[in-house]
């Protein structure tokens, strides 16, 4: 199996961090080589398919409760 090597220093140890770039709503979690920090790729903060799954379930509890009324 191949080891995956910072592109700059060659370090194998990376880490996440969270932060909001500026001009930006949205926070994301950056991989960055945990020995020189530099990043080697962005992630979306929030699982999107997990809230996705959740908005799911709330509309399909609401839709059932309009239907158990009508």
């Amino acid at each position: 199996m191949a080891i995956s090597k910072c592109p700059k220093c060659e370090s194998t140890i990376f880490e996440m961090i969270e932060n909001t770039p500026h001009h930006s709503n949205y926070k994301l979690q950056f991989i960055q080589c945990s020995s020189c920090k530099t990043v080697i790729g962005v992630m979306d903060f929030y699982n999107i398919g997990f809230k996705l799954e959740q908005l799911e379930k709330q509309i399909e509890e609401m839709d059932n409760k309009i239907n158990s009324l009508l």
